[in-house]
């Protein structure tokens, strides 16, 4: 099922004692659980994954869409109409790359890609080999973490996927602790802070969904 922003904040409510929004407006609920979402998808850039058919620019150095906070994956070529399925890319390490050709960025430009390499360090920016060419279009499928639409109403629809809908619920109650003065409920948001990290560390090792390869 999709859960709505009332799902979640019914659930933090409850917990937190607060079911008729007499501590907490529902309007400060909601904020609460749009930092919940943004915070998910830094520890687990795969909880905010969008695939979509990407036009490339010529040469071998891409800009990742702008919606885009980093690449997951590309996975195949999409044809110069961007809907025409192709070869497989697969990643490779720029150092492997370098070493095979160190002069591949000068090379003849391509209606296809093969690999493509990324750096975590450097989020926004990827590179593909061979070059692509520079009259025809060239697109690939490209799966990148991207924030949803802030929610504004409690119908609102996160578009995350379901198995992240406790972790959520923990770091909402860490945002609604922390801002009670009380030395008590300040270690209570630790507390559900520390459920948060543990629960994306056990779906973590769940989860089959790595990402490109990284740098060694």
């Amino acid at each position: 099922m999709a859960f709505t922003a009332n799902d979640y904040i019914l659930d933090a409510a409850e917990l937190y004692g607060d079911t008729d929004y007499n501590r907490i407006d529902e309007d400060v609920w909601i904020k609460y659980l749009n930092a919940a979402v943004r915070a998910l998808i830094l520890v687990r850039p795969d909880a905010g994954a969008v695939t979509e058919s990407t036009l490339l620019v010529s040469g071998v150095k891409q800009t990742l869409p702008t919606a885009a906070l980093r690449m997951l994956d590309i996975g195949r070529n999409m044809g110069s109409d961007g809907s025409t399925a192709g070869r497989i890319v697969t990643p490779s390490d720029r150092k492997h790359i370098d070493y095979a050709n160190l002069l591949w960025p000068a090379g003849t430009g391509e209606t296809y890609i093969e690999n493509f390499s990324y750096d975590y360090n450097i989020p926004r920016i990827f590179f593909v080999t061979p070059p692509v060419h520079a009259t025809t279009p060239v697109y690939v499928e490209i799966s990148t973490s991207q924030l949803p639409t802030a929610m504004t109403t409690t119908s609102s629809d996160d578009g995350i996927e379901d198995v992240f809908f406790e972790a959520i619920v923990q770091f909402i109650l860490y945002k609604a602790l922390s801002a009670d003065d009380d030395s008590i409920d300040s270690a209570k948001a630790q507390q559900h802070f520390q459920n948060f990290t543990t629960l994306l560390g056990v779906e973590q090792q769940s989860s089959r969904t790595q990402g490109p390869e990284k740098k060694e």
